[in-house]
């Protein structure tokens, strides 16, 4: 019954994921164009009864993550089970880590808690050589970890040889989507000058 309800919330929180990192690749097209794009959806998550559901989720996805290692420590075989884990136990800690953060910032600072407050530690040294990695990991364990979860669900469906190939073609694309916004985030594709009042944060 826990595994069960670990994927449906899975679903719940992929689903927010998959519309999140939709939006962020509109940074590819600038700032204001990625903030249009979150008022756009904002209106759909940002309710108290989808955004509590959320949370939920959030909450019961990291806890039962992480008691999901802890139960079968030292019984994971191969690469892709390990690395569920261990991308697993990284994702808990992004979550909650994030969650907490943008919640922090809407009671505490005032702030518009958009792409300003996401990235502007990329742009206030040193504070990027933690952030760059930090959002860059997240993205890349979210794929390694859905890689893992295909890898499993299709294994009496089809050969364990092309399970493990599009395993593989999952996580590189995860790493060519994290490589792309860390670029976008960086100001690679334009100039990104980010408000006093987000920098004034990290100064």
């Amino acid at each position: 019954m826990l595994h069960k309800l670990h994927r449906m919330s899975a679903l719940v929180i992929g689903t927010f994921i998959f519309a999140h990192l939709i939006n962020h690749l509109f940074i590819l097209g600038g700032v204001q164009q990625h903030i249009d794009v979150m008022d756009a959806f904002r209106v759909i998550y940002r309710n108290l009864i989808v955004e509590s559901v959320l949370l939920l989720c959030v909450a019961f996805q990291a806890s039962s993550g992480v008691y999901f290692v802890w139960k079968r420590r030292g019984q994971r075989e191969g690469f892709l089970e390990k690395a569920q884990a261990i991308s697993g136990l990284y994702l808990a800690y992004f979550f909650l880590n994030h969650v907490g953060v943008v919640l922090f910032g809407r009671v505490f600072t005032g702030l518009d808690t958009n792409i300003y407050y996401g990235i502007a530690g990329f742009h206030v040294a040193p504070f990027q050589l933690y952030f760059v990695p930090y959002y860059f990991f997240a993205v890349v364990a979210l794929f390694v970890h859905l890689a893992s979860a295909f890898n499993w669900l299709s294994r009496d469906k089809i050969t364990e040889a092309l399970r493990s190939r599009l395993a593989f073609l999952i996580i590189v694309i995860g790493i060519i989507i994290s490589t792309t916004l860390m670029l976008g985030f960086s100001g690679a594709f334009g100039e990104i000058n980010i408000p006093a009042e987000y920098s004034a944060i990290y100064e």
